[in-house]
This record gives C-alpha cells, sequence and structure tokens, in this order.
C-alpha cells in the first residue's frame, strides 16, 4: 500500500442557502480544493462523492455524477455512496483506498447536503415493513433525539462511557468552530457549559445536540 496525502481542501460556508442549489455548493467546494491543491480538473482519475439524501437532483446516490456533468464530464469513474452521518468519512475512505492501491494517483472526494427542516425523516415510506430505520422508530414510539438517547445510554452500560466525556466531544467541536470561518456558529464552551445545559434526552444535553449561538439562551 502507498503512502497517501490530502493536497487540497475545498469548503462551503455551513448554513441555510435555500436559493442555492446543491450543486453548486459543492462547486464551489471543488473549486476552492482544486485551486488548494493546484491541480487541474482533468488530472483528477476519479471521484469518491457523498451522496444527498434529501435535496433534489438525480436524487438519492449520484451526487458524484451531478458534479462530474455540472464541471466537465471526462471518462473517469464516480464511486457514489451514501452512509447516513458518516457519509463523509466514508468518501474519504474510498478516495484514500484508491490512491493507496495504486488504482489511481489523484482522486477527488467530495460530500454535500441540504437537511430538510424539523426532524430528519426515516429512510423510506412511512409504514413500510423492509424499513429498518422507520422500524426502530415506530417500535420504541421516538424521534431522532430520543433513540440516539437510547443508543448512547446503552454505550455508557456496555464501555463505561461517561457523560463528562461525551460532553468533551461539544467542547472540541465548537472549539473547532470558532476558529473556522465557514462553520455557522463559531462561539466556544467550557465543559461546564456544556454539562449545565438542557437536558434533550438523558444523557444528551442541549450544547451536546442542537446549535446554539449564546451561552445564556436556553438556560
Amino acid at each position: 500500500m502507498r503512502d497517501v496525502a490530502v493536497i487540497g481542501v475545498g469548503m462551503h460556508p455551513w448554513g441555510k442557502f435555500d436559493e442555492k442549489p446543491l450543486n453548486q455548493m459543492c462547486r464551489e467546494a471543488v473549486d476552492a480544493a482544486l485551486k488548494d491543491a493546484g491541480v487541474g480538473w482533468r488530472e483528477v482519475q476519479a471521484i469518491a462523492a457523498g451522496s444527498s439524501r434529501f435535496y433534489g437532483g438525480f436524487g438519492w446516490g449520484l451526487n458524484g455524477n451531478e458534479i462530474a456533468m455540472d464541471i466537465g464530464l471526462t471518462g473517469v469513474p464516480v464511486y457514489n455512496l451514501s452512509a447516513g452521518c458518516a457519509t463523509g468519512g466514508s468518501a474519504l475512505s474510498v478516495g484514500h483506498m484508491l490512491v493507496a492501491s495504486g488504482a489511481c494517483d489523484t482522486v477527488l472526494v467530495v460530500a454535500g447536503e441540504k437537511m430538510p427542516r424539523g426532524f430528519i425523516p426515516t429512510s423510506g415510506s412511512e409504514g413500510d415493513a423492509t424499513d429498518l430505520q422507520y422500524l426502530q422508530w415506530a417500535c420504541t414510539g421516538m424521534t431522532g433525539p430520543a433513540f440516539w438517547a437510547m443508543l448512547t445510554h446503552r454505550r455508557m452500560i456496555d464501555y463505561g462511557t461517561t457523560e463528562q466525556q461525551l460532553a468533551r466531544v461539544a467542547v472540541k467541536a465548537h472549539r473547532n468552530a470558532a476558529h473556522n470561518p465557514n462553520a455557522r456558529y463559531r462561539q466556544e464552551f467550557t465543559l461546564e457549559d456544556v454539562l449545565n445545559s438542557a437536558i434533550v434526552s438523558y444523557p444528551l444535553r442541549l450544547y451536546e445536540v442542537c446549535p446554539a449561538r449564546v451561552k445564556t439562551q436556553y438556560q
């Protein structure tokens, strides 16, 4: 296996951009990454793309194809995937393997999403007995935050994860956002801020699962 390096990065600002199509947002991130790397579009030998589940275009599974058609078809292979919250990391893993294996020298990894407002819907049609995510929701009678809280509590029992450890993840994420001009909210929180924020569904707290701009907004 060969060593692999990330030679350029690009990012579209986080936020609500109702009037801007997702492929335009992805295009801006791709253009920035290519410029940062000093690489031309025709030098890209493959595309590993995290696909949109919720937003327009070709629909679930073809984000990479939309990007290639938008910028210019060059005949390179496109690897689309969708993995929920792990989509970006999974696309990066595919790109890494393409380079590490020697199959390609230069790979574009890109992912983008425009989320619907409110609670995230289930992955399929409501009432579909073949949709395991729908069955999880229906059998527990809970929306996402409560169901995730149950999974988190199970992890605490199985592995000894503590509330303080969970809160440190939020502290780290907010600290990173404070230094990123593309982040939607750029306010840091202390460990005490997170642990003292309101419980959404035990053990998940407000500053661990919801965006927030003002420390005292919900306290």
